[in-house]
């Protein structure tokens, strides 16, 4: 027995004025986003097209290349090393700030033509557990949980640090048996002279960058992690420290000389010390340093 079959009809559901509203605006929205994503594609395709030569008509290094571009068949000898003994003095968030950082400098080593010999010592404490959950351990880097004191000859080392009334040579290029340390800490300027004293405590040889020599800062000669690498690396390529700082010393920090009037330099005063004002620049100049280290590049 067949059954006759009715179309019943089905209720139109009622949307108010202010869902007809809400739901325009969600189509909008996606339409927006689906423009945003192909002016975004085209962007990223237009680097990748100006990428392919650099500033000096040089081939930018593939992957491919890259994976045999390691410090053990390189013919650059010089030694960098970065001291990561500052772990207790910061907070959870410079030591991630910092964890960064030397992602970018093992980033600038691994594409350099001749990359450098690069050790990370005291790798301890949270600074470990984060390099560790970033796969360091794959890095092309020396790491090790020993002092620089146990990893080196007591005479090899030379600390750098800004407040070292030592400079180094503008002429002469860097040392084989040299290793330059790198003090890795994030302290928003708090610790002044932290390193230096670690320097003189210990009866190392320290030195500052020949920055006064080429450039004019508006701010102390306090440089990120990989600020300084990237110059020390630039030099040892090309034997040139005014390009070297022209091209890695962040812009907010040099001063024009078309332009230099340091009268014109805002100035803070400190409420301890009035009669001492500081450049502004200055005092927020490491926490920008921090900002600029929160996206390390990517590691191949």
């Amino acid at each position: 027995m067949s059954t006759q079959e009715t179309d019943v009809p089905v209720p139109v559901e009622k949307i108010s004025k202010n869902q007809q509203r809400k739901q325009k605006r969600l189509a909008l929205m996606l339409e927006k986003r689906k423009e945003k994503r192909k002016i975004e594609k085209a962007k990223q395709k237009q680097r990748r097209l100006e990428k392919k030569n650099n500033p000096n008509g040089e081939l930018v290094p593939t992957r491919h290349s890259l994976k045999h571009n390691r410090m053990e068949t390189s013919s650059c000898r010089i030694r960098i090393c970065i001291d990561c003994r500052y772990d207790s003095l910061m907070s959870e968030k410079d030591i991630g700030s910092l964890q960064k950082q030397i992602a970018f400098c093992y980033s600038a080593n691994r594409r350099a033509s001749a990359p450098c010999q690069f050790y990370v010592t005291n790798v301890d404490g949270q600074l470990a557990k984060r390099l560790e959950v970033n796969s360091a351990q794959n890095w092309d880097i020396h790491l090790r949980n020993e002092p620089i004191e146990q990893v080196f000859p007591h005479q090899d080392i030379l600390y750098l640090t800004s407040e070292s009334e030592n400079v180094l040579s503008s002429t002469e290029p860097l040392d084989e048996n040299t290793v330059y340390v790198i003090g890795g800490i994030v302290d928003h300027n708090s610790r002044k002279g932290l390193c230096h004293g670690l320097a003189l405590e210990h009866q190392w040889r320290h030195a500052r960058l020949p920055i006064d020599e080429f450039i004019k800062m508006n701010t102390r000669r306090v440089l990120a992690c990989n600020h300084v690498m990237e110059i020390l690396l630039n030099y040892i390529q090309l034997g040139d420290w005014k390009q070297a700082f022209e091209q890695h010393i962040p812009k907010r920090k040099q001063i024009d000389n078309d332009n230099d009037d340091s009268d014109d330099v805002p100035r803070t005063v400190s409420p301890g010390h009035p009669d001492q004002p500081q450049p502004c620049a200055e005092v927020h100049e490491r926490r920008e340093e921090v900002a600029e280290a929160e996206s390390p590049p990517k590691i191949d």
